[in-house]
Formats: C-alpha cells, sequence, structure tokens
C-alpha cells in the first residue's frame, strides 16, 4: 500500500506542475486546471479502491497457500464437485497458483486454482 501512495504522490506531482506550466503560458485556462485536477483526483481514488481490494486477494491467497503447506485442509469447489484437499493428496505449484492432484492419489491430474478454495475450518462455522 505505501508504493501505491508514493507513486500516487509523484504522479500527482508531475501532472500538476505540467497544469502549472500549460496554464503559465496559457494553453489551457485555470477553470481548465480545475477540472483536470478533479479528474486526475477521481482516477487516483479509482486506482486505490482497486489496489486495496487487488492487495485484500492477494493476502486471502496467500493465507490459503500456507495453510495448505502447513498441513490443513481446504475444501474447493470444482465445478459442481467439492473435494477437499490436503498435502497428502494434492501438490500445491507456487507459479499458478494451483493444486496438482499426486499421481498416487484418486486426483491424479486433477488442477484446482487455489482462489476456488476455503480452508475447511472457515465453511464448519
Amino acid at each position: 500500500m505505501v508504493r501505491f501512495w508514493i507513486l500516487f504522490i509523484v504522479v500527482i506531482a508531475l501532472l500538476a506542475f505540467l497544469a502549472q506550466l500549460l496554464s503559465k503560458f496559457d494553453i489551457i485556462s485555470r477553470k481548465m486546471r480545475v477540472y483536470f485536477g478533479i479528474l486526475l483526483l477521481l482516477l487516483a481514488l479509482g486506482i486505490g479502491i482497486f489496489n486495496f481490494f487487488q492487495e485484500k486477494r492477494e493476502d486471502t491467497l496467500n493465507d490459503l497457500a500456507h495453510s495448505f503447506l502447513q498441513g490443513k485442509s481446504l475444501i474447493c469447489q470444482v465445478g459442481t464437485h467439492t473435494i477437499e484437499a490436503n498435502n497428502k493428496s494434492f501438490n500445491f505449484i507456487s507459479g499458478t497458483l494451483t493444486l496438482m492432484g499426486k499421481e498416487e492419489s484418486d486426483y491424479y491430474r486433477v488442477t484446482i486454482p487455489l482462489k476456488a478454495c476455503q480452508l475447511k475450518n472457515a465453511t464448519s462455522h
């Protein structure tokens, strides 16, 4: 989140400087500069909201991955089937954030995206 705010401040400062230069040389009017500033703030607000939800989703996936690697079971919804995934029957593929069925299990060649899962204890409440 800190990266976003640093980037946001730098971009706003650069765009404000650009608007000042354009206004000074009478390329845009002061009224247009205000509209330009409001547009930039709305755009930054939209980016901030998107970034917030993206980080929240990434944290959820990281928590699921850590839980799975610690030996906890996940409940995954694959189509109409509900599968209980654990590290005895599935391997975690970190590059694609998926679970792949182990060769010696009943789920051999079954691939489950981690985003289709939730912690088993979270579903029993």
